[in-house]
């Protein structure tokens, strides 16, 4: 009997959370889409273990190594037919990453393919537009712990893509490393956002988008506080009252707002300041949310390749 569905298994190993993807896909129909079976998640803060000569330590790649062997775990029960492992900003800029990937590889059962900034932002492009079924232009803001994507375009055809050398993670250790909300801190890493794109934002808006769609935790966490808290739209003023509100706060164990995770206080900071100065930079007044990203877009391209 002929195989109607092939299994499929994306790992996406961000600067701050570890990701793995569990699908099915059919070898019938003309475009076959994954239907996911299972995601699972892990904190592994990869970009909080770089040291002063850009090393990430042993702390760090023990916490890599451990979520990876939960992850062989689950693919060893999975049983999958295709896999595809991807390091992004953190493994892409450590200085020890040939040293760690090795111990990485043995850890998951499978090689890890360190990506490009390019190569991040295409995926992540290509995640958004097969969760969102866009048609029409937009603009995608990918915030991820060491490295922040920006991508415009139509769907599968992106016009103008940018990997910017700036992370939540990175960005809190290096502004609010004191834990000090303040205005000082908050408008040095807002003003760094924006000469970080200020080079292309011509480029972006001449390109032009219907729509602005953010993937990545800063912007679920939003979401989330905008939800508890009744807001309607998520806006650049909105942002703005709730950077001010950080800064009353004054500290990061002092954050309260409704809707906000424990574990997305630590961070918080850094990814609103990223976005704000993003949004200032390219005239944006408002932004959507997105449950797509690299890893879907990882699935997609396994899909394609199994199905040919």
């Amino acid at each position: 009997m002929a195989v109607t569905n092939k299994r499929l298994a994306a790992i996406d190993m961000g600067s701050n959370s570890f990701h793995l993807v569990l699908a099915e896909v059919s070898m019938r129909g003309f475009y076959p889409k994954p239907r996911i079976v299972a995601r699972y998640k892990h904190k592994v803060r990869l970009a909080d273990g770089f040291n002063s000569n850009f090393q990430l330590d042993s702390s760090s790649i023990a916490r890599a190594k451990n979520c990876l062997k939960g992850f062989s775990d689950q693919l060893k029960r999975f049983k999958p037919d295709a896999v595809r492992a991807v390091a992004t900003a953190a493994l892409r800029k450590s200085a020890n990453q040939a040293d760690i990937i090795p111990g990485l590889e043995q850890a998951l059962g499978y090689s890890i393919n360190v990506i490009s900034g390019e190569t991040e932002a295409a995926l992540i492009f290509a995640g958004v537009c097969a969760a969102a079924e866009q048609q029409e232009p937009i603009l995608v803001i990918d915030i991820g712990g060491a490295s922040t994507e920006v991508i415009v375009g139509k769907p599968l055809k992106p016009k103008l893509l940018k990997s910017l050398d700036m992370g939540c993670v990175v960005f809190q250790n290096s502004y609010f490393s004191d834990k000090k909300l303040t205005s000082d801190n908050f408008e040095a890493a807002i003003s760094q956002a924006q000469a970080q794109i200020a080079d292309y934002s011509r480029d972006y808006q001449q390109a032009g988008w219907q729509q602005v769609l953010g993937a990545s935790g800063t912007f679920r966490a939003l979401a989330e506080v905008a939800l508890a808290e009744g807001q309607t739209a998520l806006t650049r003023d909105w942002l703005r009252s709730l950077i001010d509100r950080c800064i009353k706060a004054g500290a990061v164990n002092k954050l309260s707002f409704a809707g906000l995770r424990e574990d997305r206080k630590a961070i918080l900071a850094g990814g609103i300041s990223i976005l704000y100065g993003l949004l200032l930079e390219l005239g944006i007044e408002q932004f959507g949310v997105t449950n797509g990203a690299l890893r879907e877009g990882l699935l997609a391209e396994l899909a394609a390749e199994v199905t040919a």
